[in-house]
C-alpha cells in the first residue's frame, strides 16, 4: 500500500524552492516576505472528485494586499515550520482567500460543474509571482512544470485537469497528455463573444461531469 502523501511536507519544499532566479527569468519576483513560491490548493473533498484546476501563476496582489498578508504569512509559517498543523492552518486562509481572487468567479466553472472549492484542487503551472504579473518565459515554465507540476499530478493522480486560460494549456498540456488525464481549457480572450464564452464553459463542465469522481 503506497503510504499517505505528507502535504506538509510537500508544500514547504515547494515554498522553500530556489531552482529559479532573476537568470532563469528575468521577471520573476522572489523574496522572503511576501514573493515566495506558492504551492496551491488542496479541498478536503478532493479525492471524492479528483478534479485539478490549473492557472498561468500567482498574481500580485493589487486590490487585495490587505487579505495577502495572512496569506503569504501563512506560506511562511509553513516554510518554517512544515507541520500538519501549519498545513492546515494554510489551507484555512486559503478557504477564504481563494473566493475573492478575480479569476475564481470568471474562470472557475465550478457552479457549472456542481462543485465547490471543497471538491477541487487547484495549482499554478509556474508557482512564481511575475513583475506587474509578467507572461512567464519559458526556461521558468520548462523548470517549474519539470520540477513541481509533474510530481503534483502524479501525486494528486486527478481524473480530470482543467486550465484556467490558453497560456497554461499551452504549457502544461503535453505533461497531462502523458499520463493519458482528459483536458480543457477556459479561455480567458478578453473580446471572446459571450455565445462562444458560455459554449466554453458548457463544453469544460460537460467534461469534468463526465470524468469527475
Amino acid at each position: 500500500m503506497t503510504p499517505p502523501i505528507k502535504w506538509h511536507t510537500e508544500f514547504a519544499k515547494i515554498i522553500t524552492c530556489a531552482n529559479c532566479t532573476r537568470s532563469t527569468c528575468r521577471h520573476i519576483l522572489r523574496n522572503r516576505d511576501e514573493n515566495i513560491p506558492q504551492p496551491g490548493y488542496i479541498g478536503a473533498r478532493y479525492v471524492e472528485s479528483l478534479v485539478l484546476l490549473v492557472g498561468q501563476n500567482p498574481g500580485t496582489p493589487k486590490s487585495l494586499e490587505v487579505q495577502d498578508r495572512p496569506y503569504t504569512a501563512s506560506l511562511r509559517a509553513l516554510r518554517d515550520t512544515p507541520t500538519p498543523q501549519r498545513y492546515a492552518e494554510l489551507s484555512a486562509v486559503l478557504k477564504h482567500f481563494i473566493p475573492q481572487w478575480p479569476v475564481t468567479n470568471k474562470y472557475f466553472p465550478l457552479s457549472e460543474c456542481k462543485l465547490s472549492l471543497e471538491d477541487i484542487s487547484y495549482c499554478n503551472v509556474i508557482r512564481c509571482r511575475t513583475d506587474s504579473d509578467r507572461k512567464p518565459n519559458q526556461l521558468l515554465a520548462q523548470e517549474c512544470i519539470k520540477e513541481h507540476f509533474v510530481n503534483w499530478l502524479h501525486m494528486l493522480s486527478p481524473n480530470v485537469v482543467i486550465f484556467i486560460g490558453k497560456w497554461a494549456w499551452e504549457q502544461g498540456h503535453n505533461a497531462v497528455d502523458e499520463l493519458g488525464i482528459p483536458c480543457l481549457y477556459m479561455n480567458r480572450q478578453r473580446n471572446l463573444p459571450a455565445d462562444k464564452r458560455a459554449a466554453n464553459r458548457n463544453e469544460v463542465a460537460a467534461l469534468v461531469r463526465k470524468y469527475r469522481g
